[in-house]
């Protein structure tokens, strides 16, 4: 099962460094990792991954119309979750993508910091139309 569904947990392990590597190639790409650790004594646990992709970015300001949606569903593996997404639709009326999260739940404090890290990279889109 590994081969084909992956080890989880060591991809999980690999996150920071994903995350480094892609800050690395992108300056303005943004990447935030939540971890949770409720006490000093116990191992730090994910707890959520945005990513918002300089190219998205620039995509989405310069060529798509000002608008998005957004939607959540199941992660249905080992760890479960949620994956958070928000897409565009550009000048063809073509779906696109602007920015995506996994989290542990779809709750309101997580729709509160996904939404609320999408402002702070996208900020009050001035529209050409």
């Amino acid at each position: 099962m590994d081969v084909i569904e992956g080890d989880g947990q060591k991809q999980y392990t690999l996150l920071y460094d994903y995350a480094a590597k892609l800050k690395r190639v992108s300056a303005r790409t943004t990447i935030k990792i939540k971890v949770n650790q409720p006490q000093p004594t116990l191992q730090p646990r994910f707890g959520a991954f945005y990513m918002c992709l300089e190219g998205c970015k620039e995509g989405f300001i310069n060529g798509c119309r000002p608008f998005i949606g957004v939607d959540g569903c199941h992660l249905k593996s080992t760890y479960g979750g949620h994956l958070l997404v928000v897409v565009a639709r550009d000048l063809n009326d073509q779906y696109f993508p602007l920015v995506f999260a996994v989290v542990e739940n779809e709750c309101k404090e997580s729709w509160r910091w996904f939404l609320s890290l999408l402002l702070d990279d996208i900020g009050d889109v001035q529209s050409n139309w």
